[in-house]
């Protein structure tokens, strides 16, 4: 199953803040498993992740663990929207 999370950001330091949130993204990875790929720079948000994981909860499990990082850090990051795809074995069973 494939997860994409749009990010917005109202800050005035993306490039030192992406590095930050980088940091983030390997610490959930390495805390929920699965695999992030990111940050792209979509064009409907500021930031797009993509979380390719094995079950649903992976998104409660990293959604937790990053909105306490980015209220330690006090990073400018607001998530906007996610989407779930998954495959037809995934959907059907």
């Amino acid at each position: 199953m494939i997860i994409l999370i749009r990010i917005d950001y109202e800050g005035d330091d993306l490039k030192n803040d992406l590095e930050k949130l980088n940091e983030i993204q390997a610490k959930i990875e390495k805390a929920t498993g699965g695999k992030i790929e990111g940050p792209y720079l979509p064009q409907q948000s500021t930031v797009l992740l993509i979380f390719h994981v094995d079950r649903y909860e992976r998104l409660n499990e990293a959604g937790r663990l990053w909105y306490a990082e980015m209220a330690r850090l006090k990073l400018p990051f607001v998530p906007d929207t996610y989407e779930i795809a998954v495959t037809p074995k995934e959907f059907f069973g």
